[in-house]
């Protein structure tokens, strides 16, 4: 199987061409090595389920770790119907099971599918407290997609339990996981969460536990090079790899989906076009200038979240259209809604759109809203950025 740049989905080493994360994957190894619990919080498509994967083979290679991973994408919404832990803790427990069993972890797993009964919280943490004790290694729990859940009270009441334990844990009165991960855009640690018990609204405080996530998820350009020189000898392509670098990381500010995306399109829209095996400046040019003319899953999320939230659209469009300037603040709530969804970024103190490609992106859709709804209509494109011959 031919080895590709991979835009969907956990990025494979096998399967796809990778930029080396290896140092980003041991420092959040010694956030788990020294029992703590986190979240990975980043937008959509920015390399948490491919972080999740590295360590959890990471953690495979070392049998003092007995990790645990599952998705909350695979419990559905009627598991949380009238908020009852009938079904919701069992579903939780069918999910470790089978991934156990499916990673031959046969003592663990046996032991997991004799509890699947289990419906309330109390015989939960103290099946929990046995299941720990009993593999005598440090069990790490990985949760995904916890965003699919994270306004639910079960959701909260699960994490309330894990804190309860947790504490437990460190006073030397309970066995619970070594460390803790969970996966998903916001941080549960201050998502503000809409729970309908008297329509309240309350800060998820059950994970104010959790230490921060500070690991940098952007890709720089020399975790960027060995992914290109790997790519150049097996397909004999030649790059120049520090222009291609730096570029790269120029139009995306690393953004890994869009590293990526760029890279896909060179390999297997623009290359076969000119049948010679060599990448040139301006095929950089030409695969931003098709990204931008195209759909995909990331641009579409980022107009949604424009859309559905009135007052990011405005502070975007003053950025964007009218060149207004903003002091970086992450207390400002829709400062902080805009780093969430990966538009908005900190630049030496001053709020600016997040890369080069989303600058362009959202400048030809809000002209053409503006041109539609008859306002002012401005140039089709500043492309202020784009690269002419290859130089900037």
């Amino acid at each position: 199987m031919k080895r590709t740049f991979n835009t969907t989905g956990t990025c494979i080493p096998t399967n796809h061409f990778m930029a080396d994360i290896s140092g980003k994957v041991d420092r959040v190894m010694e956030m788990i090595a020294n029992g703590f619990y986190f979240t990975i919080n980043r937008p959509r498509q920015y390399g948490k389920t491919t972080m999740m994967h590295l360590l959890f083979q990471a953690m495979q290679k070392n049998k003092e770790y007995l990790p645990m991973d599952i998705s909350f994408e695979g419990i559905g919404a009627s598991t949380y119907a009238n908020a009852n832990a009938n079904r919701f803790i069992p579903a939780v427990l069918d999910l470790l099971s089978m991934r156990l069993g499916f990673m031959e972890e046969k003592e663990a797993a046996s032991l997991l599918e004799k509890n699947l009964n289990i419906h309330d919280f109390g015989k939960l943490s103290r099946f929990f407290t046995e299941f720990v004790r009993e593999t005598g290694r440090k069990v790490v729990l990985m949760i995904d997609e916890v965003d699919k859940s994270s306004n639910n009270q079960l959701f909260l009441d699960f994490l309330g339990m894990l804190r309860t334990k947790y504490l437990g844990r460190n006073e030397g009165k309970d066995y619970s996981f070594h460390s803790v991960i969970l996966a998903g855009v916001h941080d549960i640690k201050t998502l503000k969460a809409k729970i309908r018990r008297d329509s309240e609204q309350k800060y998820n405080s059950p994970w104010n536990i959790a230490v921060d996530f500070e690991v940098d998820l952007a890709l720089f350009p020399n975790e960027i090079a060995p992914m290109l020189d790997e790519y150049a000898k097996e397909r004999k392509t030649k790059i120049d790899i520090p222009f291609f670098t730096e570029y790269l990381f120029y139009f995306t500010s690393g953004y890994p989906f869009l590293v990526s995306l760029l890279c896909k399109i060179i390999d297997e829209k623009i290359l076969p076009a000119k049948k010679k095996k060599e990448w040139k400046p301006e095929d950089l040019v030409k695969a931003v200038q098709i990204a931008l003319r195209n759909d995909n899953t990331n641009f579409d999320s980022l107009v949604k979240n424009l859309e559905n939230n009135p007052e990011l659209y405005e502070l975007v469009f003053k950025i964007t259209m009218n060149e207004k300037e903003f002091s970086y603040n992450r207390r400002n709530a829709i400062i902080h809604q805009g780093t969430i969804y990966g538009i908005l970024k900190d630049e030496k103190g001053k709020t600016r759109i997040h890369n080069r490609l989303y600058e362009q992106l959202i400048y030809d859709y809000m002209s053409s809203n503006l041109e539609t709804s008859g306002g002012i209509k401005y140039p089709a494109a500043s492309a202020s950025y784009i690269l002419e011959d290859g130089k900037r």
